[in-house]
């Protein structure tokens, strides 16, 4: 669609952000509700950033993230105006980059802005009612990354607009539902997906204007779907939120009005979710309860009807306001997006892996070494050490959510206290049993420093756990 030009470093102007493992935060200078990735293999970790205030004038900034330095890079040039709050903004979705930089955004008009090195400006305005002054305004489009020049919008007033963008045209608009559109995603070629206010997701084919199918009605009457997002790598499955709901309805297409399975870890309402690009295995939704949960939901095998509850596979819990919306990135898969008030936060879901991978090997050394002095001495006495090493991590699996803080915290309670108890008798319990074991001469002088010393691998894992989750939210 064009040519492009190499592109020019952002200036080196910090801004404010906080840096923590695995977590990294811009503050922004208005409250953030809309937020994109691009896609553009040149600006891998670029994103943008509308503000959600309640005057007419509306900001959308880009900001720079450097992978390697973990520093946000921003450029008061590419700060633009919008006219009311952006509802969704995305970046031409392709990774060529000889495609045009585009940043599209919806409000009460599809507007389409070019990018360039020191300034952005308008290019396109879609108004499909130039007969009238007003228009019903857009509550959210879907960029399609299979034609480019497609790109599908919903409204209030009940329609749906598939505009062509070479063109600057209608290319089909449809009354999609009987009451507002909140949502909308393409599912393929001439598909798309759209849920409204009288609680129903319906697909539509394009080849086929008169007729749509409902896949899913909301079971709680008279209450609106408001989010739907369809998998794109495996386009059989969709995901869609019902409002002032805690769960998330995955959906097989296949097998229509039935879920294939509802996720309901969350404690408030669910705001945002985004598929995983490139894999289509995992979901990220976010919430009221200030979460971000990670579902590994594809391929499962189950169904949560069936009694059996999806538990997430990671989760990310901050001490701010509600999580208004996430957005995973297209080309850098461990990064997911994150804006809860003015502050945009990046998570690396990456980092703990190798974090854990520590533990486990520090962990493994110490009952190694008692192993070892077992081996050596031909007695087993050394390994009723290595059981109160298992006691350790138990209350911190189950009582305190993967976590060690409840350790110094000054909650009480039963369960709290006794794997308090549990924990401190644990560590009482590792000195003394190489000591007594000694004094009865039931192990040698040289087991039980091996003991020690296994004991002392075992602190340093405990400690080096307790500081990772403190610092890593994941």
């Amino acid at each position: 669609m064009g040519s492009s030009k190499s592109p020019v470093p952002y200036p080196t102007m910090q801004s404010p952000s906080e840096k923590r493992l695995g977590v990294h935060s811009y503050m922004g200078q208005w409250p953030i509700y809309s937020l994109a990735w691009s896609a553009r293999c040149d600006r891998k970790a670029r994103l943008a950033i509308g503000s959600f205030l309640e005057d007419y004038s509306n900001k959308v900034e880009l900001v720079q993230f450097n992978i390697e330095t973990s520093d946000f890079a921003t450029d008061s040039r590419l700060i633009f105006d919008h006219p009311y709050a952006p509802t969704n903004l995305m970046f031409f979705p392709s990774e060529d980059t000889t495609n045009p930089d585009l940043i599209a955004t919806s409000g009460d008009y599809l507007r389409l802005w070019e990018i360039n090195d020191d300034h952005i400006k308008l290019k396109t305005l879609f108004n499909g009612n130039k007969s009238s002054e007003f228009s019903a305004a857009i509550t959210s489009f879907d960029w399609a990354d299979f034609d480019v020049n497609r790109v599908a919008t919903c409204s209030v007033d009940s329609t749906c607009v598939v505009w062509d963008v070479e063109k600057e045209t209608v290319d089909t608009q449809l009354v999609a539902h009987d009451k507002a559109v909140y949502d909308i995603s393409w599912g393929g070629y001439n598909v798309f997906g759209s849920v409204s206010g009288d609680g129903s997701l319906r697909i539509f084919d394009l080849r086929d204007k008169e007729r749509s199918t409902i896949i899913y009605e909301n079971p709680i009457q008279d209450c609106p779907l408001l989010r739907v997002e369809w998998n794109k790598c495996d386009p059989r499955f969709v995901a869609t939120v019902g409002m002032d709901s805690n769960r998330v309805v995955i959906l097989d297409i296949r097998y229509p009005t039935t879920p294939l399975m509802e996720l309901s870890r969350h404690k408030g309402s669910v705001n945002a979710i985004s598929w995983a690009p490139s894999i289509g295995r995992q979901i990220c939704s976010v919430g009221d309860d200030s979460r971000a949960l990670i579902w590994d939901v594809v391929g499962r095998g189950l169904r949560s009807e069936n009694g059996y509850e999806v538990e997430p596979e990671l989760w990310y819990s901050t001490s701010m306001s509600v999580i208004n919306q996430v957005r995973w990135c297209p080309l850098e898969l461990e990064w997911i997006a994150v804006a809860s008030t003015n502050k945009l936060q990046l998570l690396k879901n990456g980092d703990d892996c190798r974090s854990l991978a520590g533990l486990a090997f520090m962990f493994s050394a110490s009952i190694l070494l008692q192993i070892l002095a077992c081996a050596l001495y031909n007695n087993w006495w050394p390994m009723l050490s290595a059981l109160m090493y298992v006691i350790v991590p138990m209350p911190c699996l189950f009582f305190g959510g993967g976590s060690t803080r409840f350790l110094t915290s000054r909650d009480g309670g039963g369960w709290i206290d006794a794997a308090k108890f549990m924990t401190g008798a644990s560590a009482v319990g590792s000195i003394a049993i190489p000591i007594i074991l000694r004094h009865a001469d039931m192990i040698e002088t040289s087991a039980m420093f091996i003991e020690f010393t296994s004991f002392f691998i075992f602190v340093c894992t405990v400690m080096c756990f307790h500081r990772a989750s403190l610092e890593d939210d994941w």
